[in-house]
């Protein structure tokens, strides 16, 4: 059987250059969450990104007692909380928003975090270019919270940004799932599968996450998302099988292509999420709680140059939102 790569620090390595231009990005997230208020037409500050909050759930993660790292899950249940949300930076509408889902769970024993896991409903990220990804996001920000001549200014930007990688989106491996998205976009958001995208630690080993659900109906009704989420968990059991996927080979399983599916490897169960009731969505508290991957245990921490960028760029979202009456 070949052998696991094991951790090493470069895989997160950044360059000067690509640290400044952090330091510019959370200063946009830090002016567009704080004018995140008068952006959305609402009472609180909102994230810099999954801004609209669809559903909040409980539940109890189960590990496998056969899954391999048992120094790592040596507790056998532990708690969960889920956000369910879309991807788009300003609250958007539950009718006309594009099916681009969050599912970010929260896992933790007697109120400690055992980690964070935000995760997508799309397998790929089309950037891996630290430098081009945190200029659009930076342009992406000031166009949201600037005025009108920043707002062109910073436009002009985001299409320039989005010109340099294209060339991603035309890998057959994107493309790929692009087409099996599209064929799936209208389904029921509980149906979908979730994926980390990015790469995390288990243990000093390097795997990429994925959350199935169990047995779920595909088909949308006419309802509002969250209403039709609520009814789903009010009636229904529902469970998502966790799997973690090992890297082998650098090749076959990238730590830094996001562009890439990892081939090679197949998906190995830790355990099954059984929700077991929802969380009031009006709950300002649970919306101003962090899901901060950087947040884990030593031993789940992210991995890769574009995870590195999560750390500074959630802890200021946090931090202004937390302040939220200033």
């Amino acid at each position: 059987m070949a052998s696991k790569i094991k951790y090493n620090p470069s895989f997160d390595f950044l360059s000067d250059k690509e640290l400044n231009l952090l330091q510019k990005l959370c200063d946009s997230i830090k002016n567009f969450v704080s004018d995140s208020k008068k952006i959305n037409h609402i009472s609180y500050r909102t994230r810099d990104a999954h801004a609209t909050s669809y559903s909040t759930l409980k539940g109890t993660l189960s590990v496998n007692n056969n899954f391999e790292e048992t120094d790592i899950f040596t507790t056998k249940e532990l708690d969960c909380i889920i956000r369910i949300s879309n991807a788009h930076m300003k609250i958007v509408s539950q009718k006309r928003s594009i099916p681009a889902y969050g599912f970010s769970v929260k896992i933790f024993d007697d109120k400690t975090t055992f980690a964070n896991f935000p995760l997508v409903n799309f397998p790929l990220f089309p950037v891996n270019n630290v430098s081009r990804f945190l200029k659009l996001f930076i342009a992406i920000n000031r166009f949201f919270s600037g005025n009108f001549l920043q707002k062109c200014r910073n436009l002009a930007q985001i299409f320039k940004s989005f010109i340099l990688i294209s060339p991603s989106f035309f890998r057959p491996s994107f493309i790929y799932e692009v087409l099996k998205f599209l064929k799936k976009s209208r389904n029921f958001i509980l149906s979908f599968d979730y994926h980390s995208i990015g790469v995390y630690r288990l243990g000093n080993h390097l795997v990429k996450l994925k959350l199935v659900p169990k047995k779920v109906t595909t088909k949308s009704n006419q309802e509002s998302i969250d209403n039709s989420i609520e009814k789903y968990i009010e009636n229904n059991d529902y469970e998502l099988d966790l799997f973690v996927q090992y890297c082998y080979n650098l090749k076959k399983q990238p730590v830094n292509q996001l562009d890439k599916t990892w081939k090679k490897s197949e998906f190995i169960s830790i355990g099954t999420i059984k929700i077991n009731g929802t969380i009031d969505k009006n709950d300002k508290s649970v919306e101003q709680m962090s899901f901060n991957p950087f947040e884990n245990i030593q031993e789940l921490q992210p991995v890769g140059r574009i995870q590195k960028l999560r750390n500074d760029a959630y802890k200021t979202s946090y931090k202004i939102r937390k302040n939220n009456k200033l």
